[in-house]
C-alpha cells in the first residue's frame, strides 16, 4: 500500500500545475461588460506599507478570523505560531515583511505599484524583476507592466484585472518544508502534497488547486489530495478586502478582492478541482499496480494524455484571449460567453464556505465532458488559433462562462 501511495504521489507531480494562464485578460472582459452601465470608481494609489501601517491595529484581528475559520474548515491546517502574528512595535516602519509571514505567504513577495497594461496603455514599464522573484518567467515576458506612483488615481478596474493575475508571480512559492526555503520550515504546512518540490511553480500547487469529489477510496489510499489551501487564501484576502474599504483605503480593497478572485477562478478550471478527469478510481488503481511488475506503459500514457489535455487548453486560452483583446472581436464565441451572461444564467456568492459546492463541484463535472471533447480533437499541442467555428471554441467558451459568472457575483458580494 505505502508504495501504491508514492506511485500515485509520482503521478500527481507531473500534472501540471497552471489553471487559467490569463486572468487579467479574463477579467478584463468580464469587467467590460459587468460594469458597462455604471461608473468606474476612481480610487487613489497606496503603498501596501502605508495601508498597514494605518491599520496595524487591525490586520492580526482580521487574519485571527481567516486562521480560526479555516483550522475549522482544513483539518490539515495547523495554527500560525506565536512569533509568526502580526505584532508591529511602534518604531517598526517597514511592516511588509511582518506581514507576509503573518499570512504565510513568500515574505519575498514585491507588491509593486503598477497596472497590467490589459489593453495596451502608455506609462513608464516596470522591470519584471520589479515585480516577481520567479526565475522562469513564462509567459510574463509577453506582457506589459505600467508604474504607479503612491497618490495618483486609476480605475478600480484596472485594479482588479492586474490583481487576478498577481497571486501567480511568487506569492504561494517554496511554503513547504521540502522547498528548499528558511519559511518552509517555519509555516508548519509540512512537506509539500502533491506537485513536485523541487520545481519552482509547481510549488504553490497545493494554493491554487482543490480537490473535494474523488472517489472515497482515491482520498483513503492518497489522502495527501486533501492538504490544499485555496480556500485559506480566499478567505484572508476577503476580509482584508473588506477591512480596506471599512477603513476608506478603496486601491487595497479591489487589490485584495482582486487576490481572492484568483484562486476563485483557479478553482473553476476542471483540471484544478479533478486529479485526473474520465480516469475512474479502478483505472488509476489498476495502472499503479501494473506499473509494481515492469509495466510503466499505461501510467505513462495515462500521464501524457491528462497532463497533454491540460497543457493544450492553457496554452491555447492564453493566446486567443490576447488576441480577442487585441482585434477586439467581441462577438467571438469565447468573448460572448465570457461578456454576455444571461439573467437566468447568473449565480450568487454567499460565503466562502459555499465554494466547494458552488464553485469545485460544477468545475469537477464539466470536467469528464471537456476532457472527452478535448481528446476527440486530436491536437496534441497548441500551434495557432483556430477558425471561429472550431469546436475547441465551444468548450472555452462553456468554461469561461463559469468563471465569469463566479467573477461577478464575488464582486457584487463584497462590493454590496
Amino acid at each position: 500500500m505505502k508504495k501504491f501511495i508514492i506511485s500515485l504521489t509520482l503521478v500527481t507531480f507531473t500534472i501540471p500545475c497552471f489553471a487559467w494562464n490569463n486572468h487579467a485578460g479574463i477579467t478584463y472582459l468580464i469587467l467590460k461588460d459587468h460594469w458597462k452601465n455604471q461608473t468606474v470608481p476612481m480610487v487613489k494609489v497606496e503603498s501596501l506599507n502605508s495601508f498597514l501601517n494605518q491599520e496595524r491595529d487591525s490586520i492580526q484581528e482580521v487574519l485571527s478570523i481567516s486562521e480560526d475559520w479555516a483550522l475549522t474548515k482544513l483539518p490539515h491546517l495547523t495554527k500560525t505560531s506565536e512569533d509568526l502574528k502580526f505584532s508591529p512595535k511602534k518604531n517598526d516602519t517597514n511592516l511588509v515583511p511582518q506581514f507576509y509571514r503573518a499570512l504565510r505567504v513568500n515574505p519575498n513577495h514585491k507588491a509593486a505599484l503598477y497596472i497590467q497594461s490589459v489593453p495596451t496603455k502608455e506609462g513608464k514599464k516596470l522591470s519584471l524583476e520589479e515585480l516577481t522573484t520567479l526565475h522562469e518567467k513564462g509567459k510574463l515576458v509577453n506582457e506589459t507592466f505600467i508604474s504607479l506612483i503612491e497618490g495618483e488615481m486609476i480605475g478600480a478596474d484596472e485594479v482588479l484585472v492586474t490583481a487576478t493575475d498577481e497571486p501567480d508571480y511568487d506569492l504561494d512559492l517554496h511554503l513547504f518544508e521540502d522547498n528548499n526555503s528558511e519559511v518552509g520550515k517555519l509555516y508548519g504546512f509540512g512537506t509539500q502534497p502533491f506537485g513536485n518540490p523541487a520545481v519552482e511553480f509547481s510549488s504553490q500547487a497545493p494554493f491554487h488547486m482543490g480537490f473535494f469529489y474523488e472517489p472515497k477510496i482515491i482520498f483513503t489510499l492518497a489522502g495527501f489530495l486533501k492538504r490544499t489551501y485555496p480556500e485559506l487564501r480566499i478567505h484572508q484576502f476577503t476580509e482584508l478586502s473588506k477591512l480596506a474599504f471599512r477603513k476608506g483605503h478603496s486601491y487595497w480593497g479591489y487589490r485584495f478582492a482582486g487576490w481572492a478572485l484568483h484562486y476563485i477562478q483557479d478553482l473553476t478550471q476542471p483540471y484544478h478541482s479533478s486529479v485526473l478527469p474520465r480516469v475512474s478510481a479502478a483505472k488509476q488503481i489498476g495502472v499503479q499496480l501494473v506499473s509494481f511488475v515492469g509495466y510503466q506503459t499505461p501510467k505513462n500514457n495515462m500521464i501524457e494524455f491528462v497532463s497533454g489535455r491540460h497543457t493544450l487548453i492553457e496554452e491555447y486560452q492564453y493566446y486567443l484571449i490576447k488576441n480577442l483583446i487585441q482585434t477586439k472581436n467581441w462577438n467571438h464565441p469565447v468573448a460572448s460567453s465570457i461578456m454576455n451572461l444571461k439573467d437566468t444564467e447568473e449565480t450568487k456568492w454567499n460565503r466562502v464556505d459555499d465554494l466547494r459546492v458552488n464553485v469545485c463541484k460544477e468545475a469537477y463535472d464539466a470536467g469528464e465532458a471537456a476532457d472527452e471533447q478535448l481528446e476527440n480533437l486530436n491536437i496534441t499541442k497548441y500551434e495557432n488559433l483556430y477558425e471561429e467555428g472550431h469546436p475547441i471554441h465551444s468548450i472555452l467558451a462553456t468554461l469561461l462562462k463559469n468563471m465569469s459568472k463566479h467573477t461577478r457575483a464575488y464582486l457584487d458580494h463584497l462590493i454590496k
